[in-house]
């Protein structure tokens, strides 16, 4: 599903921040070997593994 800003019905494109390219549906980069896929692999394994904190 695609972003919008507002009320505009134009979608919003989103791009890497570390080689510009248009990201994927799921927010992934294209650019095979893109530190981008890199880091969100480690958030996604940081949220469903982090401990619990007291």
């Amino acid at each position: 599903m695609p972003k919008y800003i507002g009320e505009s019905k134009v979608p919003v494109m989103e791009f890497c921040e570390y080689c510009w390219e248009v990201l994927n549906e799921d927010g992934t980069c294209p650019t095979e070997g893109c530190v981008h896929n890199d880091l969100m692999d480690e958030v996604h394994e940081d949220e469903t593994t982090s401990p619990t904190q007291l």
